[in-house]
């Protein structure tokens, strides 16, 4: 993350500003010293346009097609962005700034932050859909970001048009894992007095959104790379990444890792040993057994160290190595340090009741509705014990076919079967060492892998696919299951012995429609998404928790972030904007496929499928329902 110094002065200067737009606007003459010249390049661009600074600037209402357009087409990006998004107006709200995301091309995706007490041209201009481009508004901080490459302020009169003067901003343009520009992050205030720390945030805020993209490739390693020991002393990280697939193809490469190694921008077709001194295979064993990364070295003779990134997106700098077992085990006094705060007293005593089940060594099983967020609580539980320093491994069993869940759960051996990787590869059990093991819909694991899972849990060690030789293990245990596990061995489908060692202890999770807290889940979700609690009437509030919210937490997440985004400025909100309709539907769907209800359903989902394109986690995200639910429903059909 670095700030260009030519690109921020460390004060307002209004009489420079207004020096150098006399020299350009009136006299003709290039303002040097006085501005930034990516602002005067911003200038430029607008007057060769053929516009004037007297021009009327409206921020035009957006139809709402083209929002949900707009967001459906950016949802990967939106993803990673807004818990960054939140934690940036957390830090700015108080002090009056707005948060703004907006795409390369300029249109509004997320606001956050103080917004509801600023100015009208600024609760117009952030609102999502709204064009914040150059060729829309002139000058802005996100156009120059984005133009530059770099973060950037505009203040005040550096704006080209004189409508939009009133606002003083900091922006960081958002990179892809190719290198490429894909958003901005703006932090704005319709008053003068910028702090200098925003244009910093800003920066900051992009990186991280950048980490947490790089970390969706579905690659075989991602890795920070930096020069000489670097950050595995514990300093703070490149930000260079790299990932690697299966055969050490290199299938990412971000800017800081291109400037780093001396990469070309664009598409890249290299592997690992035309990059390296090293073998793919070899490194790789050396990266997963060191907790203080791997060396590499470059064609050239030039040394890097290579750290994992684990999945919070950050170096990992406390690894266990992958065969040793912790000597002590962790303390069961250890002090929940991230517990979720809930507004139901129930769930609150029984998240507690679930961390010292957990710290006691116990297995975990989470059960509950679709959408009741049992991954998250699982993440929770994570970050509140004695384990946060470790890795949290996710794995859904219903995702993936038996084969396949086989080798990514107990890893497999070189030669185990046709297409392994050379140097073999260790399953998410060894990955989850010292750490928390989530293993989500359990209950549609293959019985035949359940046999293997329970000697895993009896003998606290692992087989590679292909291997005899036991590797030592040591993982807290957490399950998911929306399904009834004791009908399940009822019916033959699972194994009792299984399903008494995963219950040590139970967490259930209420769904949506039982909860007491519907209020403070509501008003949570209006802040993470820019929404005016306020602009709720009480009926509304009413009629939304009557609603049976068959999706759970992850339906009334979508339903407030459309309702944000569909809403008119200011206007109050009503069971429209939430999709009510909508929400009733897919409710429908996802109950049991018996007689009409079934055709129904198939209908519903074809009709889904249809509207998507094919993609099945969109497809899933508009009925309601978690994609692993909408595959389950495709092979019943």
């Amino acid at each position: 993350m670095s700030v260009s110094p030519h690109l921020s002065h460390p004060h307002y200067q209004p009489q420079s500003i207004w020096s150098a737009r006399k020299a350009f606007f009136e006299q003709g003459v290039a303002p040097v010293g006085l501005v930034n010249d990516a602002v005067v390049r911003s200038w430029r661009r607008c007057s060769d346009s053929g516009h004037a600074v007297s021009e009327t600037v409206a921020f035009e209402p957006v139809e709402r097609a083209h929002i949900s357009r707009l967001l459906q087409s950016h949802q990967e990006l939106l993803e990673a962005a807004q818990p960054e998004l939140a934690d940036l107006a957390a830090s700015v709200g108080d002090a009056g700034y707005a948060v703004l995301l907006t795409d390369r091309k300029g249109s509004v995706l997320a606001v956050d932050g103080a917004i509801a007490q600023r100015s009208a041209p600024l609760r117009l201009a952030f609102r999502p859909g709204v064009d914040l481009s150059e060729a829309a508004i002139g000058t802005t901080a996100m156009s120059v970001a984005v133009q530059e490459l770099q973060p950037v302020r505009v203040l005040g009169a550096e704006h080209f048009f004189t409508d939009t003067q009133i606002f003083h901003c900091s922006a960081a343009p958002v990179f892809d894992a190719h290198g490429n520009v894909i958003a901005a992050v703006d932090v704005s205030r319709d008053m003068p007095g910028m702090v200098d720390s925003t244009l910093w945030l800003a920066a900051r805020c992009a990186q991280r959104i950048e980490r947490r993209l790089f970390r969706t490739l579905r690659a075989s390693v991602h890795v920070e790379i930096d020069a000489g020991s670097g950050f595995g002393s514990g300093a703070a990280g490149s930000g260079a990444w790299l990932a690697f697939g299966d055969s050490g193809e290199l299938m990412a490469a971000n800017r800081a890792a291109r400037s780093l190694i001396g990469l070309p921008a664009g598409g890249l077709e290299l592997h690992f040993d035309q990059l390296f001194v090293e073998r793919f295979g070899p490194w790789m064993s050396t990266l997963r057994r060191s907790d203080s990364g791997a060396s590499m070295r470059l064609q050239d003779g030039v040394r890097l160290l290579a750290m994992p990134l684990d999945a919070r997106g950050t170096a990992r700098t406390g690894m266990l190595p992958a065969r040793s077992v912790p000597a002590t085990k962790p303390s069961l006094q250890a002090a929940p340090s991230s517990a979720p705060e809930f507004g139901d007293a129930r769930l609150t005593r029984e998240f507690d009741r679930a961390l010292r089940a957990v710290a006691a060594g116990l297995s975990l099983l989470v059960t509950g509705e679709t959408g009741t967020g049992k991954e998250v609580t699982a993440r929770a539980l994570h970050a509140s014990g004695a384990r946060a320093s470790g890795p949290f491994v996710a794995l859904n069993c219903a995702a993936l076919p038996g084969e396949l869940l086989t080798s990514e759960l107990f890893g497999y051996v070189e030669g185990a079967f046709t297409g392994a990787r050379r140097g073999g590869a260790p399953g998410k059990i060894e990955a989850a060492h010292g750490g928390t093991l989530f293993l989500d819909e359990i209950g549609d694991m293959p019985l035949s892998l359940q046999v293997s899972l329970l000697r895993v849990l009896d003998g606290k060690e692992v087989v590679r696919l292909g291997c005899h030789t036991p590797r030592p293990v040591d993982v807290s245990l957490v399950c998911a299951t929306h399904r009834d596990l004791t009908a399940l061995v009822q019916q033959g489908l699972f194994r009792e012995d299984l399903m008494y060692r995963l219950c040590g202890h139970t967490l259930h999770l209420l769904p949506l429609r039982e909860r007491r807290d519907f209020d403070t889940i509501l008003n949570a979700l209006l802040k993470r998404f820019g929404g005016d609690e306020e602009l709720i009437s009480a009926e509304l509030r009413a009629s939304l928790k009557a609603l049976p919210w068959r999706g759970n937490l992850r339906q009334l997440a979508n339903a407030v972030q459309r309702a944000v985004a569909l809403a008119d400025l200011g206007t109050p909100f009503t069971l429209d904007d939430f999709g009510a309709l909508e929400t009733k539907t897919s409710s429908d769907v996802i109950k049991p496929d018996t007689g009409l209800m079934h055709a129904v359903a198939v209908q519903a989902i074809d009709s889904a499928l249809q509207r998507c394109g094919g993609n099945v986690t969109q497809a899933a995200r508009l009925l309601g329902m978690g994609r692993a639910t909408l595959y389950r429903k495709l092979k019943q059909r």
